[in-house]
């Protein structure tokens, strides 16, 4: 009498359908018809979904209808394996994030990572100069500057008047000195030693060590070996306290006016010390006239940035982020020597 979706209620003499929840009586009141819910008044914030007999809330971008509870659930984006290419994908709430190594850049359009020009960036991250890399950049120092890892530029009368120290002995001497490099023929050929300047200019990213920054002035990206120990020679009548044995300046603008140049080993009579004027810091005597002999210092450089600031880079960032930001530690090691 009232169709499948209605109830017969019997009345005296007569009936009267009455109709299930989602459902409401045709015209000709013996039959029941799906109410629309979409086009009334309802409480979908992102589209609504009508059902025989009621309505579903449709689910925003990134969200997925649950497959038994009437709510939406986060979608796994990163279950597709095609969705970042050659990137890592990292699932977001709603969303996803295509993630490249530091140095490289997402590019939708073909799916993979490609390498940043740090240098091209309106925000220069060096003083003197910039060469970009695969994955990074080096900064350059200024003529007559010898890059020291990561960031660090290094010059002074050490280079100019301070000598080397020689090679004693003969070739068939076995004893090495830490100041020079050797090359060793072996298999039949004659043996011998050939020395090098520790210093020799060295180009990390071409076959020039010297190059040109975005002003067009002169750079330079010769290299100095942190692994080896540097010994410069003296004659001390020649040396005073004015004289900068070395000058160190900040490769990387980041470290400008934020970075400080210490002794760590060997300063403990105090016949050195580091002084910083006009964003120079330089390696001199002080008035305590040192004697003759050998002096084996370690030098070493500290970000000044406060503890807080540098963990929020570090959250902000992924872990190499302040590598490449505050560059490397410098790690060198020197020998004065004065006769």
């Amino acid at each position: 009498m009232c169709g499948s979706k209605g109830v017969c209620q019997n009345t005296p003499g007569s009936f009267l359908c009455e109709c299930q929840r989602g459902f409401l009586l045709d015209q000709t009141g013996r039959g029941c018809e799906d109410i629309d819910e979409c086009e009334g008044s309802h409480r979908c914030q992102h589209g609504c979904q009508n059902l025989v007999g009621g309505y579903r809330c449709s689910c925003p971008h990134g969200y997925l209808q649950h497959y038994q509870w009437n709510q939406c659930v986060d979608e796994n984006e990163c279950m597709n394996s095609q969705v970042c290419g050659g990137a890592s994908c990292h699932n977001t709430l709603g969303s996803y994030k295509c993630l490249c190594p530091t140095g490289f850049s997402f590019e939708q359009i073909s799916g993979s990572c490609h390498d940043v020009n740090e240098c091209s960036s309106s925000k220069n991250p060096c003083n003197y100069g910039c060469s970009n890399t695969d994955g990074g950049y080096l900064c350059g120092c200024p003529p007559g500057y010898y890059r020291v890892g990561q960031g660090h530029c290094v010059s002074g009368v050490g280079f100019s008047k301070g000598q080397m120290l020689p090679i004693g002995g003969d070739t068939e001497d076995n004893s090495l000195s830490p100041e020079v490099c050797y090359e060793c023929k072996i298999n039949g050929y004659p043996k011998g030693r050939h020395r090098r300047a520790t210093y020799e200019k060295e180009a990390l990213t071409s076959n020039d060590a010297k190059g040109e920054n975005a002003a067009g002035l002169p750079m330079s990206l010769a290299s100095l070996g942190t692994e080896n120990q540097f010994v410069f020679n003296f004659n001390i009548s020649d040396l005073s306290s004015k004289d900068h044995i070395l000058q160190f300046i900040p490769a990387i603008s980041t470290l400008t006016n934020h970075v400080r140049y210490l002794i760590d080993v060997g300063n403990e009579k105090g016949f050195f010390k580091i002084n910083q004027k006009d964003g120079i810091s330089y390696l001199h005597l002080t008035k305590k006239k040192p004697q003759s002999g050998v002096y084996s210092l370690d030098i070493s450089s500290i970000p000044l940035f406060k503890k807080k600031e540098l963990d929020r880079l570090e959250d902000k960032h992924d872990k190499d982020y302040l590598t490449g930001e505050l560059g490397e530690t410098l790690q060198m090691k020197i020998q004065i020597v004065l006769h």
